[in-house]
């Protein structure tokens, strides 16, 4: 039996429109397809085939991916994911022939009026055209993680657990019990719920005592409720070792210098309501957050204007902004100033997996005060020139 090809593509967002290919062949109408193709032997998984084909055909990075669409033939699979376009250097590009492959940005809802091929996936966009960039786009409605925080005193010391191999902030303390709220599950049921299952104890009554508005350096926001335990029944204990290497009492005028800075500020909180996390971050905050994150590698680029325009690194077929990768050992500072130099004010930032399966987060920095005028028609990712267009 001959084996089955698979291939992999991508519904690639950048802004509001797809990434497309428009084909010219001889003898044959012109079509577009979206950029992707075969699995090969040393492709990893499907995603890392995608990533691989998106660095090939257009020297691109892209956020996380989602599969939401398969085409089954005899003998052929192809799987389809949304994603969300971070950043495309077509000098990057090692396809052999790009002639007849003209990118071109089409609206998903205007798929429909070009020879969009296959078929099935041309209905498929059409259809869902209003609900695929929420897929991958948090901005289109705001639906925050929600996280719950109960807090246990006794007296003026207040119970913390030490994050352990959880993917974020481990090696970190944090209040105990805390956790995401579920769907459909109320703030004090959660509560309730988290106390029980990470300290094996039941909780009395709870009083909701802060809510913060949070957000973390360069990176999405959240909201946080805090709750204060009026009384409980039995003895805390680590009852997910696998998430918390142990439990402390500690003052709460004396917290550990490794205190996740939002439980700090929450737990010293006077009721009400605060904003944590909104003000520009410093470089340092920006870095700790990406190693809380566990990005493997990181990237910078620079708004920086010179002789009245935007510095941009442009070809025949698109700019860009000056970029590079953070070196070993190197800091932040350092790799701006490579760029351009100039004080760096934090301007945005996006997480990315490379084509080698690497997860890293793209920083972009104001290095200069903005230039006098913002050039049109910008051929780059429309993250980057709502950038320039804000600066």
């Amino acid at each position: 039996m001959d084996p089955v090809r698979h291939s992999v593509r991508a519904l690639l967002f950048d802004g509001e429109e797809l990434v497309l290919f428009r084909r010219d062949k001889a003898g044959r109408e012109p079509y577009w397809i979206t950029p992707g193709g075969g699995i090969e032997k040393t492709d990893a998984s499907p995603e890392a085939a995608l990533r691989r084909e998106l660095e090939e055909e257009l020297g691109a990075t892209a956020g996380p991916v989602v599969p939401v669409f398969s085409r089954v033939e005899p003998g052929y699979r192809s799987t389809v994911y949304v994603a969300r376009l971070v950043e495309m250097d077509l000098s990057r590009r090692n396809e052999h022939d790009n002639s007849g492959h003209e990118i071109q940005r089409i609206h998903p809802e205007d798929v429909g009026t070009v020879n969009f091929v296959p078929a099935e996936l041309r209905e498929f966009v059409i259809e869902n055209a209003a609900v695929l960039p929420s897929l991958v786009d948090a901005r289109r409605r705001y639906r925050p993680v929600v996280d719950v925080h109960v807090l246990l005193f006794d007296g003026d010391r207040v119970l913390l657990g030490l994050r352990h191999d959880t993917g974020y902030a481990d090696g970190e303390w944090g209040a105990m019990p805390s956790g995401h709220l579920d769907e459909g599950e109320s703030v004090l049921a959660a509560g309730a719920r988290e106390a029980r299952e990470e300290l094996g104890i039941e909780v009395g009554e709870l009083d909701v005592v802060h809510v913060m508005h949070h957000r973390n350096p360069g990176c999405a926001s959240r909201i946080g409720f805090f709750l204060v335990a009026r009384s409980w029944s039995g003895t805390p204990i680590n009852a997910e070792p696998d998430k918390c290497e142990k439990i402390a009492w500690f003052p709460v005028s004396e917290l550990p210098a490794n205190t996740l800075p939002a439980v700090v500020a929450g737990i010293q909180a006077q009721g009400g309501f605060s904003l944590h996390g909104w003000e520009r971050p410093e470089l340092a905050e920006l870095r700790d957050e990406a190693a809380r994150s566990k990005c493997e590698e990181l990237t910078v680029a620079v708004l920086a204007a010179v002789d009245g325009g935007v510095l941009m690194i442009s070809d025949a077929e698109n700019d860009r902004l000056p970029s590079t990768i953070v070196r070993p050992g190197e800091s932040l500072e350092q790799a701006i100033a490579r760029l351009h130099p100039g004080p760096p004010s934090y301007a945005g930032a996006a997480d990315y997996v490379s084509s080698t399966g690497v997860t890293g987060r793209r920083f972009v920095f104001t290095v200069t005060p903005p230039p006098d005028s913002v050039p049109k028609g910008l051929r780059m990712p429309a993250r980057d020139r709502a950038l320039i267009e804000s600066w």
